[in-house]
């Protein structure tokens, strides 16, 4: 398999070479395949536990109705999650 990276991308890979940190190109792409494949499998993980959890409430009852103010309000409550996650990300 050949693979061709952008000049940035070798740029960065010859520094982390040059630097001591991995002793070849192909051990540096080994790492972050492998670290790829470990991200995935993590997500995958946690999907399918998200999905257990939401199966288990279903079956013991634990449900809502779908309605259009239900939605609203879910991705009300999603956005001020995610503009408070923001606001801890930069550290300030």
């Amino acid at each position: 398999m050949n693979i061709i990276f952008s000049q940035v991308d070798q740029n960065y890979i010859k520094a982390k070479v040059n630097s001591g940190f991995y002793s070849n190109a192909t051990e540096l792409v080994r790492d972050a395949v492998r670290r790829m494949r470990e991200t995935d499998d993590l997500k995958y993980a946690h999907v399918m536990e998200a999905l257990d959890l939401g199966l288990k409430d279903a079956r013991e009852g634990r449900t809502v109705a779908y309605s259009p103010g239900l939605l609203e309000h879910i991705e009300k409550e999603a956005m001020n999650i995610a503009l408070k996650d923001r606001k801890s990300d930069t550290g300030v």
